[in-house]
């Protein structure tokens, strides 16, 4: 078997290079932004002890929401295509269209949060109106990620872990039931399970190429579900004992 020429070995490590460095660059240029920009908007407008959840949710949620997939299809698109001028006249439009795309969608849900949380009617609690916009995007990566799936069982698990985490917030914000230890032990138990199936099953996706921007949006939702939960009784709990 012939051994390939040194000259494509080197284009070949060359290449690996620059898509590793610039996946890098893409992820924390991406994730600063997509934390920071938000993050500032709420302290500005609710203050900082009130912005800590939003925050938080940020910190957890953006990395594998925006940074994770800027990251991977810039790596696998520098590496994959012949040339780099290649990658940014058709796969960088292709990928900045679709990233704006989702990126718009999330803002303009954020956008509507802030407007109604300033504008709307007093009797609204800013509570609720978080949870209905941000379930908003929500919804549309679901239903984009189905049409892409194929109606493959991790979506349903995923929905499935969205779902609970969507009626364990609503419960806890109508004061209908307070979770106790007991629960917050199921969610740590239960959140080291999940990052261990859904892993593998992410790292299988990933390599067989079935990865798409709103499945990585909803493998970073899915998989941090009770994660986001898990602080949101906290504070729950922090805010009962604080004014009861």
């Amino acid at each position: 078997m012939s051994e390939p020429p040194s000259n494509l070995t080197v284009v070949s490590k060359k290449r690996f290079a620059l898509s590793l460095l610039a996946s890098i660059i893409a992820f924390l240029l991406t994730t600063y932004l997509g934390i920071t920009a938000p993050f500032g908007i709420c302290v500005e407008i609710f203050g900082f002890d009130e912005s800590r959840v939003v925050g938080l949710i940020l910190l957890l949620t953006i990395p594998f929401v925006i940074g994770l997939p800027c990251a991977w299809y810039v790596f696998r698109s520098i590496k994959q295509l012949d040339s780099f001028l290649g990658f940014f006249k058709i796969a960088g439009v292709r990928f900045m269209g679709r990233m704006l795309r989702t990126i718009g969608l999330w803002g303009t849900a954020f956008l509507g949060m802030v407007c109604l949380s300033d504008f709307g009617p007093s009797s609204w609690s800013w509570k609720w109106i978080a949870f209905g916009t941000f379930n908003v995007p929500v919804l549309i990566t679901l239903i984009r990620s189905y049409r892409l799936s194929e109606n493959q069982w991790d979506w349903w698990f995923l929905t499935f872990l969205i779902l609970h985490a969507n009626v364990v917030i609503a419960l806890i914000f109508s004061e209908t039931w307070t979770p106790d230890v007991h629960f917050v032990k199921g969610l740590i138990f239960g959140q080291t399970l999940i990052l261990v199936s859904l892993g593998i099953c992410f790292l299988y996706r990933a390599v067989k190429g079935q990865m798409s921007i709103p499945r990585f949006v909803q493998y970073g939702l899915g998989g941090f579900a009770p994660t986001i939960v898990f602080f949101i009784v906290r504070e729950h709990w922090v805010y009962s004992s604080y004014y009861v």
